[in-house]
């Protein structure tokens, strides 16, 4: 046989392709796993601190006090720290020689006695535009390697702990550090203090307003001191971290966990998940969407524009939250009331005779707004959030049920007649529709209150609030979702069947692909079987 001849045993050896070992990730330690979770608690926190100083450039904040340690104040209080404030004596805050103020001060010891006149207040809002942004930046962080790769429990749970664990030590920090004193104008603080009579008017402006020199033109800012209750800002911290891990584990599309999670929560996912998913996302949009492009408009434009950007960043979430569960008749009202002096104090009607015998005009009466009432919309604008909330809860509503996987379409209750997955989506999309409005309505509310006290008892001031009702919002959410998820679900259900004579799918079932026995069966969404989360 020749040399150069090769046997076929040789050549079939040759022409075989060669494989190679397919390269596993190691999962990491779980010291590895928890840094990376503390990493992205402190990216969410500095996202916070940076939206809030923004928001205070903008609104031109500088001129009262420190934006730092307001940007700080505002992050504590994003996560649900509340903030008290009180007044800083000095002796340039007494007001003029002939005031009240002085007066007191000089016979209590107005230069840092404890039996002067005090002011005090406090303040529970959520600035909503705050905590979005720190959200959005904490699950982007958090999720980057979920995304690249599966994930086991034990690696997930370490991640959440040092998130958890970083937030926590984080925000106990900001929450120490968040401190400082602002300037409050004059006529801010005679109409904050419940003066019967503007500044100008040459009036005392009322008791109050004379302890501290407020009715007058020529009265001085008043200074006071903030710090935020540590507290709450801890326990607010670590709520909020649970909550945005868990919603985005949930909702997100490429976090892929290689163990289990539990029989009970892998039978609820595949069909809860989606009516989630579709709300949250689809309130992420209206939220982020306007914040951005207003906040651009106001750095570039500055000026009354910038203020109102300011305040825009601030509280745009809070806005979209009141239109929409206006929009399914949640009773929103705002209210001012003037806190009176108590009637055990013996300084009451010294008060009254200091402040010349003044009643209780108009503008102490306690002033209660209905949003649906309001003279400046009235009906015409409930009707203009119900036709944005009904659009919204519709469009979110037909994704719910076209990204659901139709062996997770079924009712929680026994029922196999011809309505059953229509049911079964209006049941489920209305719980989820429920639980999110009834949670923006809380977090959306604020109250407030401002006044002067003396020998422990309070001698006057304002309190104001912003309220809507929980229960109703709960209630006539799970109306309006189980409506709508309803309708989305005859709507898909006609898209399929009724869609099918359309002549894109005509010939989409002529093509050759059409006919191969891989494609999925006609009516069926091919997404929903491979993304049991309803997640494509």
């Amino acid at each position: 046989m020749p040399a150069s001849s090769t046997s076929p045993t040789s050549t079939t050896a040759r022409s075989r392709p060669v494989s190679r070992p397919v390269s596993v990730p190691r999962p990491d330690g779980p010291g590895a796993s928890a840094l990376e979770g503390a990493a992205a608690a402190l990216c969410g926190l500095v996202a916070m601190a940076a939206v809030a100083w923004l928001a205070l450039w903008l609104l031109g904040a500088g001129s009262v006090g420190s934006p730092v340690a307001m940007a700080m104040a505002l992050a504590a209080m994003a996560v649900g720290g509340s903030m008290s404030a009180g007044s800083v004596n000095t002796a340039n805050s007494t007001g003029s020689s002939g005031s009240m103020g002085s007066i007191l001060s000089g016979l209590f010891g107005g230069g840092g006695g404890g039996m002067s006149p005090s002011m005090g207040g406090a303040a529970s809002v959520m600035p909503l535009g705050v905590t979005l942004v720190g959200s959005l930046v904490l699950w982007l962080a958090f999720s980057r390697r979920l995304r690249q790769r599966q994930v086991t429990a034990r690696e997930l749970g370490a991640r959440a702990a040092g998130a958890g664990a970083a937030a926590l030590l984080a925000f106990l920090l900001v929450a120490t550090l968040a401190h400082g004193t602002i300037t409050m104008p004059a006529s801010a603080m005679s109409k904050g203090l419940g003066g019967g009579q503007s500044a100008g008017a040459g009036a005392g402006g009322g008791a109050l307003g004379g302890m501290f020199g407020g009715g007058s033109a020529s009265s001085q800012d008043t200074t006071m001191s903030y710090d935020v209750h540590v507290g709450s800002t801890v326990f607010g911290a670590l709520v909020w971290v649970t909550v945005v891990l868990a919603l985005g584990c949930l909702v997100s599309r490429r976090v892929r966990v290689r163990v289990p999670l539990g029989g009970a929560v892998d039978r609820v996912r595949p069909g809860w998940a989606p009516s989630l998913s579709a709300v949250v996302r689809t309130l992420l949009v209206l939220a982020v969407v306007p914040m951005v492009l207003v906040t651009f408009v106001g750095v570039v434009v500055g000026g009354r524009v910038g203020t109102a950007a300011g305040g825009a960043l601030l509280l745009a979430p809070n806005a979209l939250a009141v239109l929409l569960t206006l929009g399914v008749g949640t009773p929103w009202t705002a209210a001012t009331h003037p806190v009176q002096s108590q009637g055990g104090n013996p300084l009451a009607s010294i008060m009254g005779a200091l402040g010349g015998g003044q009643q209780t005009t108009a503008q102490q009466q306690p002033r209660t707004e209905h949003l649906r009432s309001l003279s400046a919309g009235g009906w015409p604008l409930w009707l203009a959030a119900l036709a944005v909330t009904a659009v919204i809860l519709l469009t979110c509503a037909f994704v719910a049920v076209r990204n659901t996987a139709p062996a997770h379409t079924r009712p929680l209750h026994r029922y196999d007649g011809p309505l059953a997955r229509h049911l079964g989506a209006a049941e489920r999309f209305g719980l989820v529709t429920a639980v999110v409005l009834g949670s923006a309505v809380w977090l959306a509310g604020a109250s407030g209150n401002l006044g002067v006290s003396m020998f422990g008892s309070e001698m006057g001031g304002t309190r104001a609030e912003l309220t809507g009702s929980v229960l109703w919002t709960v209630l006539f959410g799970l109306l309006a979702g189980g409506v709508a998820g309803f309708l989305g679900s005859l709507a898909h259900t006609a898209d399929l069947y009724g869609g099918m004579t359309s002549p894109r799918r005509i010939l989409a079932r002529k093509s050759p692909s059409a006919a191969s026995p891989h494609s999925p069966a006609p009516g069926t969404d091919p997404g929903t079987l491979e993304a049991p989360l309803g997640n494509r």
